[in-house]
């Protein structure tokens, strides 16, 4: 089991921006993550920047972001999208959640994507299977296991997921 949408990343950060706590945690050990801070995770220096100014913006403006990075866990480049909230403790003072990007995308098919460009282009179960050359029942397959694949349960989060990750 990997994150998903339904299974975030959800890390909380001290004010040196830390994780104190991770969770869940699939392929690396406690040890390996608590204490480490997120731009650890990053191979170039202005990822680092990057994520460093993201999170001095959550810290010192309050303000809630959204920022994608690639980071490495072991030697595996995955592309994750992370939004940080403020979170009002002493202890604590961030809070990110994670979701990968790019692992969803690569499990899905041609054919899945083919469906997924021509639902997102507004056509219907009918037309995508002609378009495509094949049975309608087949398209409904193709719909169903596309949300399996990216963990979405409904229609339209399926056509919202295509609109913002399929160009």
């Amino acid at each position: 089991m990997s994150h998903s949408n339904h299974n975030p990343l959800v890390t909380l950060h001290d004010s040196r921006g830390r994780i104190v706590f991770a969770q869940p945690l699939f392929q690396l050990s406690a040890a390996e993550v608590i204490f480490s801070q997120p731009w650890d995770w990053v191979n170039t220096e202005i990822e680092r920047d990057e994520i460093r100014m993201a999170f001095q913006k959550v810290l010192f403006d309050r303000e809630s972001i959204v920022i994608r990075a690639v980071f490495y866990f072991g030697n595996e480049p995955m592309l994750y999208e992370c939004t940080a909230v403020p979170v009002e403790t002493d202890d604590i003072t961030v809070m990110a959640t994670s979701v990968p990007i790019a692992q969803s995308y690569n499990s899905l098919t041609p054919r899945e994507i083919e469906c997924l460009r021509l639902l997102v282009g507004g056509k219907h179960t009918a037309s995508i299977a002609k378009n495509m050359g094949v049975k309608s029942t087949t398209i409904n397959t193709y719909k169903q296991r596309i949300k399996e694949k990216l963990g979405i349960d409904t229609l339209a989060g399926l056509i919202a997921w295509g609109c913002k990750h399929l160009r």
